[in-house]
């Protein structure tokens, strides 16, 4: 791992507060509200590698966004390196550095590189969720290979435009979710980012104020409006297992609030 002073300085750069310093930085940006800054600073390369690939972690579409790919890996591979932590958690570490590498608007992309992690994620964790999901990447990368014309980064940037139906602002969408959780909720992912949302909470080795956030986005998801496949029985279940495992979180307010307004639906 990397040395607690510098693993510090990390989470500050990248806005990530009430971080534990052992929590990986891929697994506490989950959830991390960071729509305001993302708002901000939204750029077309950006927005397009999420569209492109709707498992890109916010902080692995940064990487890309900032030119940051060796960056990212490096810091992936703190987490793939730790067996303290589950080997769902260091799959997804390998499994994100080859989405990155595989970008098509990723000025670093390579995608040997990005087959050799994902074959890494196979061989090392074929159990793993991440396993199934690098197996479609490889036929992805495979079938390209064949095409005659291959356009770099900049060359698809200039004709790019962004899909109308992912507005990540809507009104409707509650102001505490996550990226991660509105992308599920406009792309009707849910189930996906609710397996992210269980295995940070099923981990040991994860921080609990990053568990009661976990479950605070679950709530939320599913409550969601323009979630496709609401859920009011789940939601409520969310909300009051973080009012009961957790009941002096700083989200407890807010979760009950919630919890009123579900059961009163």
């Amino acid at each position: 791992m990397l040395p607690n002073s510098r693993l510090s300085l990390l989470v500050c750069a990248l806005a990530l507060a009430a971080c534990a310093p052992t929590t990986p930085l891929f697994i506490a940006q989950i959830t991390t509200n960071e729509v305001v800054e993302y708002k901000a600073m939204k750029e077309h390369r950006m927005q397009a590698a999420i569209e492109e690939e709707g498992d890109l972690l916010t902080y692995s579409a940064q990487a890309i966004r900032d030119a940051k790919t060796e960056q990212a890996q490096q810091l992936y591979l703190t987490g793939y390196q730790d067996t303290k932590l589950s080997d769902d958690v260091r799959a997804i570490a390998l499994y994100q550095i080859g989405l990155i590498y595989m970008n098509r608007f990723n000025d670093q992309r390579d995608d040997t590189v990005a087959l050799n992690y994902f074959y890494k994620v196979l061989n090392e964790f074929p159990a793993s969720r991440a396993a199934e999901r690098a197996e479609a990447r490889i036929v992805i990368i495979r079938e390209r290979a064949g095409d005659t014309l291959q356009k770099t980064s900049r060359e698809l940037l200039a004709t790019w435009q962004p899909n109308q139906q992912l507005d990540l602002y809507k009104p409707s969408l509650d102001p505490d979710m996550t990226l991660l959780s509105r992308r599920a909720v406009l792309k009707n992912r849910v189930d996906e980012a609710e397996e992210l949302y269980l295995l940070a909470l099923s981990d040991p080795a994860i921080a609990a104020d990053i568990k009661e956030k976990a479950l605070y986005q679950l709530g939320l998801m599913y409550l969601a409006v323009d979630n496709p496949k609401p859920d009011r029985d789940k939601a409520i279940a969310y909300f009051r297992r973080l009012l009961v495992q957790f009941p002096d979180s700083s989200l407890s307010e807010k979760a009950g609030r919630h919890l009123d307004q579900a059961l009163n639906q």
